[in-house]
């Protein structure tokens, strides 16, 4: 049923209704006013009366024989100017023949009162008014009388009135109902029109209008605004990760393809019955190095991909002096060869991601044992945390003493290995400035060239001969964005190397205070997955 008709409805049985019960009221009033009118004019009347009717009485007991024509007449004239209405008069004489006048009935209430009061003459009621003729009562009756069919014909005429206005107010309710129906539900026909051009229309950002003045109205067509802004969202984080999909098999596919062919290459050579065992040594030599380039770049694209899904429900306050200061000891075992100096801080808490801070930490310390040996190492800053056996520290997967980390830092052929060509000398500190939190990790090693400072953040930018995948300073640099900060390579404060200075913020990142859905990224965070590639220089 449509809201006009269903106004329609309920006016057209309330308004008959509210009519009916105050018609119902009123004619209750109205009839108890009538019925003491009148008995106030039947008390009035028997007391114009009674005079006339006493001395009708007093010239009946002295002369009986003689016709009381002249008081009868005078009587009948006092009783027509003062009855105002039907009724009539009736005069009782002891030992003589009751006077009637006007409209009486047969009979006397027997015993009854002086009234006002009602009674029944057979198949008629009456009421009467009755008043005792001489000082002591004793001259004689005399009774005022009107039959009560008359009021009861007034209160039908109304009642009839009463009932036609009833029935005229029920076709007004249903002709006020559709108009007012009509004119209420006017807002939400355009709403409704505006919805169904919204359904229509392939444009995004088309939204309701939300000032047709009616508050209720208004605020349906936000709450429908609020729920297109989720659907648009919804679109556009469906199509962001379709990209990000797209992307990062694009991405997948063009990193593994060359140490894929190399094994492939590699393994037809191995097959080869005169192969020399020096080669073949050299051949499964080059596969190790290959199997752990592949297992780098998985293990952070992983790790990537981690960040790219963190929710904000995972921030919360997080002591960042004591994430570094056990990333340093862990560091430390991990890097024997390293002389990793760091003073513990006092508490300072910062609103973030453990996990993701420890990547930061993780990623810094072990981006500087790894490039930030003396020049005899050969290898320059230009990638984070990729150790050669691909461990990864943030998450504790990959521990010093498992076989595949022997050619790692660690290891026997590692820059940090008891045979490695150099040593890392690297110092961490930590303080607050106003409301940042500043971690800086210097090395002493050869140091980037200022030309390189912002390109070696880029995804998968590496150097000729470097070691890592080329994501491990892109994942400090998505760790620290989403925690709302600035990481950046700055001048060493003396002597050469590379500093490396992380500014978090102690208030809550945006990530963490703003009400993100799943999957959702904080404005101005871009895809690091789907960001576009860059070939080394």
């Amino acid at each position: 049923m449509r809201l006009s008709t269903r106004f329609a409805a309920c006016l057209a049985a309330l308004v008959p209704l509210l009519v009916l019960l105050g018609g119902l009221l009123v004619l209750n009033l109205v009839s108890r006013d009538l019925r003491a009118e009148r008995d106030g004019r039947m008390a009035t009347r028997a007391h114009a009366l009674a005079p006339l009717a006493t001395s009708y009485s007093w010239r009946v007991r002295m002369t009986p024989r003689l016709p009381p024509d002249l008081i009868t007449q005078r009587l009948a004239g006092a009783a027509a100017m003062g009855a105002g209405g039907p009724g009539g008069m009736r005069v009782e004489v002891p030992g003589s023949k009751p006077l009637d006048m006007g409209e009486v009935p047969a009979t006397t209430p027997a015993g009854a009162g002086k009234g006002p009061a009602t009674f029944a003459d057979g198949t008629r009621e009456w009421r009467f008014v009755a008043s005792d003729l001489g000082p002591r009562g004793g001259a004689g009756r005399l009774w005022v009388f009107e039959a009560e069919e008359h009021l009861d014909r007034q209160l039908g005429v109304l009642r009839d009135r009463l009932a036609l206005v009833t029935l005229i107010s029920a076709g007004m309710g249903v002709v006020a109902g559709l108009a007012l129906g009509r004119f209420a539900v006017r807002p939400l026909a355009v709403l409704r029109g505006q919805a169904r051009g919204i359904g229509a229309s392939s444009v995004r950002g088309t939204r309701l209008a939300t000032a047709s003045g009616v508050t209720e109205i208004d605020e349906l067509a936000g709450v429908l605004n609020d729920l297109l802004d989720r659907r648009d969202a919804a679109v556009t984080r469906t199509g962001e990760a379709l990209e990000t999909a797209r992307a990062f098999a694009a991405t997948v596919a063009h990193e593994l393809r060359t140490p894929l062919t190399s094994m492939g290459t590699n393994l037809e050579l191995l097959g080869h019955p005169g192969l020399d065992p020096v080669e073949r040594t050299e051949i499964v030599t080059d596969l190790g190095a290959e199997h752990g380039r592949v297992q780098r770049l998985i293990t952070m694209l992983r790790r990537l991909a981690r960040g790219e899904l963190v929710e904000p429900a995972a921030f919360a306050d997080t002591d960042l002096a004591e994430i570094t200061a056990v990333a340093v000891e862990e560091a430390r075992r991990r890097h024997p060869k390293a002389a990793i100096t760091f003073s513990p801080a006092t508490d300072l808490p910062v609103r973030g991601w453990a996990e993701g801070l420890r990547m930061i930490v993780d990623n810094l310390l072990d981006n500087a044992a790894i490039h930030g040996t003396d020049a005899t190492n050969g290898t320059e800053a230009t990638d984070s945390t990729d150790r050669p056996d691909g461990a990864n520290a943030a998450d504790g997967t990959d521990r010093p003493d498992r076989p595949d980390n022997a050619n790692g830092p660690d290891g026997p052929d590692g820059p940090d290995g008891p045979d490695g060509p150099g040593r890392a000398t690297i110092t961490v500190t930590l303080s607050a400035d106003g409301e940042a939190a500043v971690l800086v990790v210097q090395d002493a090693g050869p140091g980037i060239p200022l030309a390189e400072r912002e390109s070696v953040f880029t995804r998968f930018h590496r150097r000729a001969g470097s070691p890592g995948s080329g994501l491990g300073l892109t994942l400090i640099r998505q760790q620290v964005a989403l925690h709302g900060g600035t990481v950046a390579v700055t001048d060493p404060e003396q002597g050469r190397g590379t500093r490396v200075e992380v500014r978090l913020p102690t208030s809550a990142p945006l990530s963490a205070r703003s009400p993100l859905r799943p999957g959702e990224r904080p404005s101005g965070v871009r895809s690091w997955l789907a960001e576009p590639r860059r070939s080394p220089p």
